[in-house]
């Protein structure tokens, strides 16, 4: 498990703070400070749960996973 002082969760760090300048670039003239934290916090939510994903390894024979139903008699 990463600590706060290792390099994936500084890589998540830099990762997110591309991300966040990004966006600060491209709309920063239009969010007010909070807006702009609320920004910062949600781009640290996606990277969070965008690299929680890219941790599961995957067989190339792994699909998705379908829903299925039962089947049930249908009454007349």
């Amino acid at each position: 498990m990463p600590t706060e002082d290792s390099p994936v969760s500084e890589r998540a760090r830099s990762e997110a703070e591309h991300l966040f300048s990004l966006v600060r670039d491209r709309y920063g003239s239009r969010l007010t400070p909070e807006e702009l934290e609320a920004v910062r916090t949600g781009v640290e939510a996606i990277v969070k749960a965008a690299r929680a994903l890219r941790a599961v390894r995957l067989d190339n024979a792994d699909g998705p996973l379908l829903p299925s139903r039962p089947d049930v008699p249908r009454q007349p």
